[in-house]
C-alpha cells in the first residue's frame, strides 16, 4: 500500500525515509540506558527496513517497540504517523504526528507532514495556525509562503494568500509563475485591476518577451473588450511578426467575432509556426483538428499542413495520430493504416493505436489482415482480451471455428469478475463457435452462462433466440428474448427478422409477415439479405396458402435469396417447383 501524498507535499519534497533528530526545544527528555539506546536503535532502523520494503504492519510493531523504550522521541513518533496513514488509520497518524510537532516544535519536516495530514481531513484552521508557526521558525524559507498561501487559498481568504506571495516575492524577486498566481488569486478576490498590475509588472520586467504581451491581450479578451486584445496583437505581431502564440490568440478574436474561417487561417499559422514548440503545436492541433479536418474548403491546404507536421516531428506519436484521423475522415484507410503502423513503429505499447488499426480491417472485411494484427498486438501488449476478441472475429468469419474457439477460450481467463459484459460477449462467441460445429449442447450452456454474466447482452438475446427457433424448442422463450432485442432495437433488420422467423416456426403468419415485412424496409445496403429475403418468401408462403395471393411474390423473395448468395439446393428447389405442398 502506497503511502498518500496530499496537496501540500507537491509544494515541497519530502524524504521517503525520516532521519532520527534530537530533540531542538525544551521538551523534557527521557534517560535511557546505553543497552537500552542500543535496542532501541536497533529497532528504529529495523523499523526503516520494514518499511522500505512495504512490510507496513511489522514496521508498526518495530517502532512501537522504540515507544515503549522512549515514548518521546519525536522521529519515531513521525515514522508511526506516515505508516499508519498509509493502512488508512488517519486518526492515529494525527495523534503521533502532532506528538512529534509537540516534541520537536522547529522540526521542518514533522511539522510539513502534520500539515499535510490536516488537509486530508480538511482542517484548515489548524493546518494554517501550524504553517504560521513554521513561518516564525523559518522565515527565509520559501516553501512556508507556499504552503501558506495555499491554505489561505482553499479559506477564501485570498488577501492573506496574495500577501504570502508578496512576502516570498520580496526573497526571490519578480517570476513568471507567482505573478500567474497572484493574478489568479485577484481574479477569484473580484479585483481584475491589481491582478492585470502583476502581468504588467512581468511586461515592465521583461519588454522582449512577447508571451506577456499576449497574454494581456488574452486578459482583455476574458474582460470582453476584444478590440483591445487586438490592437495588442497587433502590435505583437509588427515586431514580432514569427510570433506563433499570437495566432492562436488571434483565433480566439475571430471566433469572437464570428469569422471562422480567419479563425482557422490563424491556427494554420501558428500551426506552421517553426518558434511554437512541439508541445504546444500538439495541444493546439488537438484542440482544432476536427474543424481542420472536416473544413472540405481548405482540403489541400489541411493535408499539406499535416505532411509539414508530420516530415518536422517524424518520431511525434501524436502528430501521426492526427493525420491518421484526418486521412481516416476522407475514406484513404490504406493511407491511414500507414500512419497507424508508423506510430506503432514509434511506440508498440499503445493498445489504443492497435486497436485503430483492428478496427480499419474489420471495416474493410480484411479478416485475413485482422488476425495478422491481432497476433501482432498480442505480441507487443500481451494479456489484452480484446485482441483475442477480433482474432476469434476474423477466424469465425473465415470459418476457421477450432481456431476461433481457441481464441475465445484463451482470453478467457484475462476477464476479471468486474468486467460481466465483456465475459458475456466472449461466451456469446463461444456459443455461436459451439453451433457451427454441431455442439449444440454446449452452445445453449455458453448462451446460459453468457446471459448470467449480463442479461441485457441484446446480441446474446437473438443469436439465442434464433438458434432455439431452428431447433424448434422453447419457442416461447425464444418468442420473449426476441421481442426484447426488437423493443430495444426496434430498427435492427436482423432482430426483426428473427422475431418473424419465430412467429412463423409458431404458425403466427400474420404477426411473422408484419414484422419481416419491417426487417425487408430496414435493411442496410451493405448487410447480407439473402436469408432475410429467404424468410420473406417462407413467410409469404404459408401466409396465402388459403387464397394463394403472394404465391408468386413468395417466388419472387425466393429468388431474390438466391441472387443475393443463397444458392442452396434447397432453395433452388423452391424457385423451381414455386413453392411446397402446404397443408
Amino acid at each position: 500500500m502506497r503511502l498518500k501524498y496530499l496537496f501540500i507535499l507537491s509544494i515541497v519534497l519530502i524524504s521517503c525515509t525520516a532521519q532520527k533528530k534530537m530533540a531542538e526545544d525544551n521538551v523534557t527528555q527521557i534517560t535511557i540506558s546505553d543497552e537500552s539506546q542500543r535496542q532501541f536503535d536497533y529497532f528504529y532502523y529495523e523499523g526503516l527496513r520494514l518499511k522500505e520494503t512495504q512490510k507496513y504492519d511489522q514496521a508498526i510493531e518495530t517502532f512501537r517497540m522504540c515507544l515503549a523504550i522512549d515514548s518521546l522521541d519525536a522521529g519515531v513518533q513521525s515514522e508511526l504517523g506516515l505508516l499508519y496513514s498509509s493502512i488508512g488509520l488517519a486518526d492515529e497518524a494525527l495523534k503521533h504526528l502532532e506528538n512529534a510537532v509537540k516534541f520537536e516544535p522547529k522540526n521542518w519536516w514533522y511539522n510539513v507532514r502534520l500539515i499535510s495530514l490536516l488537509t486530508d481531513f480538511k482542517n484548515w484552521q489548524r493546518a494554517t495556525y501550524i504553517a504560521e508557526n513554521l513561518k516564525i521558525n523559518y522565515p527565509y524559507r520559501e516553501e512556508v509562503y507556499q504552503i501558506l498561501s495555499s491554505l489561505y487559498k482553499q479559506t477564501k481568504d485570498y488577501d492573506k494568500a496574495i500577501e504570502s506571495y508578496n512576502k516570498l516575492e520580496s526573497i526571490v524577486g519578480i517570476s513568471e509563475n507567482l505573478a500567474f498566481e497572484k493574478f489568479q488569486l485577484y481574479i477569484l478576490a473580484n479585483k481584475p485591476k491589481k491582478g492585470v498590475a502583476e502581468i504588467d509588472k512581468l511586461i515592465n520586467k521583461y519588454p522582449t518577451e512577447t508571451r506577456y504581451q499576449v497574454l494581456r491581450g488574452d486578459i482583455f479578451m476574458q474582460q470582453k473588450m476584444p478590440e483591445k486584445a487586438y490592437e495588442i496583437y497587433q502590435k505583437v505581431l509588427a515586431n514580432n511578426p514569427e510570433n506563433a502564440y499570437v495566432y492562436v490568440s488571434l483565433s480566439e478574436y475571430y471566433s469572437s467575432k464570428n469569422e471562422p474561417e480567419k479563425a482557422l487561417q490563424s491556427i494554420v499559422n501558428a500551426l506552421k509556426n517553426e518558434q511554437l514548440d512541439v508541445d504546444t503545436k500538439i495541444e493546439v492541433l488537438g484542440q482544432y483538428v476536427e474543424k481542420l479536418v472536416q473544413d472540405s474548403t481548405k482540403f489541400a491546404e489541411t493535408e499539406s499542413l499535416f505532411k509539414l507536421l508530420v516530415n518536422s516531428y517524424p518520431l511525434e506519436e501524436q502528430v501521426h495520430g492526427y493525420y491518421a484521423v484526418f486521412l481516416q475522415f476522407w475514406k484513404r484507410n490504406e493511407e491511414a493504416k500507414s500512419a497507424l503502423e508508423t506510430m506503432i513503429n514509434i511506440n508498440p505499447k499503445n493498445d489504443q493505436t492497435w486497436m485503430r488499426l483492428i478496427q480499419l480491417y474489420v471495416s474493410d472485411k480484411n479478416f485475413y489482415n485482422l488476425i495478422a494484427i491481432a497476433n501482432r498486438a498480442i505480441e507487443n501488449v500481451p494479456g489484452n482480451s480484446t485482441w483475442y476478441f477480433y482474432r476469434g472475429i476474423g477466424q469465425y468469419q473465415l470459418e476457421k471455428y477450432q481456431e476461433a474457439l481457441e481464441s475465445f477460450q484463451t482470453a478467457l481467463p484475462f476477464i476479471t469478475n468486474v468486467q460481466p459484459v465483456l465475459k458475456s460477449d466472449f461466451l456469446t462467441q463461444i456459443g455461436d463457435i459451439y453451433y457451427k460445429l454441431g455442439k449444440k449442447d454446449s452452445a445453449f450452456i455458453a448462451y446460459e452462462n453468457a446471459l448470467t454474466a449480463n442479461p441485457k447482452n441484446i446480441m446474446l438475446m437473438n443469436n439465442y433466440a434464433y438458434y432455439l427457433s431452428l431447433e424448434k424448442t422453447e419457442l416461447k422463450r425464444a418468442e420473449k428474448m426476441s421481442a426484447k432485442t426488437v423493443e430495444l432495437d426496434p430498427k435492427n433488420s436482423t432482430y426483426l427478422d428473427t422475431y418473424a422467423w419465430i412467429l412463423y416456426e409458431q404458425g403466427n403468419y400474420s404477426l411473422a409477415k408484419f414484422y419481416i415485412e419491417k426487417a425487408v424496409d430496414n435493411l442496410p445496403k451493405e448487410e447480407d439479405s439473402s436469408v432475410i429475403y429467404e424468410h420473406y418468401g417462407d413467410i409469404l408462403w404459408m401466409y396465402s396458402k388459403a387464397d394463394g395471393k403472394y404465391d408468386e411474390k413468395a417466388v419472387e423473395m425466393w429468388q431474390k435469396s438466391y441472387d443475393a448468395g443463397n444458392k442452396t439446393d434447397e432453395m433452388k428447389q423452391k424457385i423451381e417447383n414455386k413453392g411446397w405442398k402446404r397443408e
